[in-house]
């Protein structure tokens, strides 16, 4: 774990412990987040009131969570943590402090499955997750079993006594409505678990634009232009929203339309131009919302 708060942070594999991203306690950190609080977790347990103790608890857990969301910037330095806002956790807290606007999850869930720097083999940020949604598809088809993912955390991470129970967690993660089971990321038929796609509605257009910029920030950062493909064999989100062409080209048409990017294909694959800063993409987030 670095104490630098502008790293992006590869999560330790089993950070979650037991524990669940319930949004209530997630939106519980932001405010503390906001104002720069600082302690031990015993010391931020007591002020945003996430159950914690010495030696268990949700406090870094959730801290942990929201770090992987891109909601919160962090230093850590002998147990004690200096947090804060990102631009996009200060959005959330504005438009959606209880976190429960479709949206706002779909995002959310998004940032927690991205890739972990250019560094070969690819990880993720939370990497149960981009092992899952990003790599799985090639690995585990589009319907799966648990016993199947679990297999393939342990070809990735070795054969560790915490796999079996995380990566029942990670599943569980999205059929409980506390969390987020109301997006249906997964769904379970026939005795499998099928990945769905995220929804081609105009109105999730603005979050997507959002998730292409940040990760363009995170791991493109010295391009302003970039090929499509080259943008989407790096960052896997299109394997991550189980996105085909027609509904890729709906979206990029949107963001020529809007003015965000320029979609220049005369070079045979498209070229990306940003057109916009990702303040002004950020800030839009919530803007096709009747």
């Amino acid at each position: 774990m670095t104490n630098d708060s502008k790293a992006i942070l590869s999560l330790p594999l089993n950070f979650p412990q037991t524990f669940l991203p319930e949004r209530r306690l997630l939106a519980q950190l932001l405010p503390f987040a906001l104002k720069g609080g600082a302690g031990d977790k015993v010391a931020i347990g007591a002020e945003t009131g996430i159950p914690t103790g010495k030696s268990t608890g949700k406090v870094e857990p959730m801290i942990y969570y929201a770090l992987g969301m891109g909601l919160i910037t962090c230093n850590r330095e002998s147990g004690i943590w200096q947090l804060g806002l990102t631009p996009l956790g200060q959005l959330v807290l504005q438009e959606d402090h209880f976190l429960s606007e479709p949206h706002t999850l779909w995002l959310l869930h998004l940032m927690l499955c991205r890739r972990f720097s250019l560094a070969l083999p690819a990880v993720g940020v939370a990497d149960p997750w981009f092992a899952l949604f990003a790599e799985g598809r090639f690995r585990l088809g589009n319907s799966f079993k648990l016993d199947d993912y679990l297999i393939f955390l342990i070809e990735r991470h070795g054969d560790k006594a915490t796999l079996k129970a995380l990566s029942s967690l990670v599943i569980r993660i999205y059929f409980e409505n506390s969390c987020f089971g109301s997006i249906n990321a997964l769904v379970e038929q026939n005795n499998l678990f099928v990945r769905q796609s995220a929804p081609v509605e105009k109105s999730f257009f603005p979050v997507y634009t959002a998730y292409c910029y940040l990760l363009w920030d995170e791991l493109f950062s010295n391009d302003n232009q970039i090929a499509l493909d080259y943008f989407s064999q790096q960052t896997r989100c299109f394997a991550i929203m189980s996105w085909d062409d027609a509904m890729i080209a709906r979206w990029l048409d949107w963001m020529k339309d809007k003015g965000i990017m320029q979609i220049d294909r005369y070079t045979g694959t498209p070229m990306l131009l940003r057109l916009q800063q990702t303040s002004q993409v950020l800030s839009n987030i919530y803007s096709e919302l009747i």
